[in-house]
């Protein structure tokens, strides 16, 4: 979780700058070991801070590892783009290719 917080901080300061990439980006590997509630709080204040300073947070995540619900109630289906990728038929690639 000290690389999220470091994430998460430089991604703050940027936005103060107003430079940087305008997003922050973790992938699952992040919270890896992570329990479920952590992992759910993590969520959380990434979404409210990428709300706040005005930045885009991207989350990779399986589905069996994204928590059911935030600690404030609200589902985590919401904030889930309605894009799957999946490895199911011939057309389930990212941007139709397959790796």
């Amino acid at each position: 979780m000290q690389v999220y917080c470091f994430d998460l901080n430089l991604s703050v300061l940027w936005s103060h700058k107003q430079r940087g990439p305008g997003f922050l980006v973790h992938d699952s590997h992040l919270f890896d070991g992570v329990d479920e509630r952590q992992r759910a709080s993590a969520l959380q204040l990434g979404a409210e801070y990428a709300a706040a300073e005005g930045f885009q947070y991207i989350v990779t995540l399986n589905s069996d590892e994204a928590p059911k619900d935030l600690p404030d109630g609200r589902a985590v289906e919401d904030f889930v783009l309605p894009e799957r990728l999946t490895d199911h038929g011939e057309d389930g690639g990212l941007f139709g290719l397959r790796f």
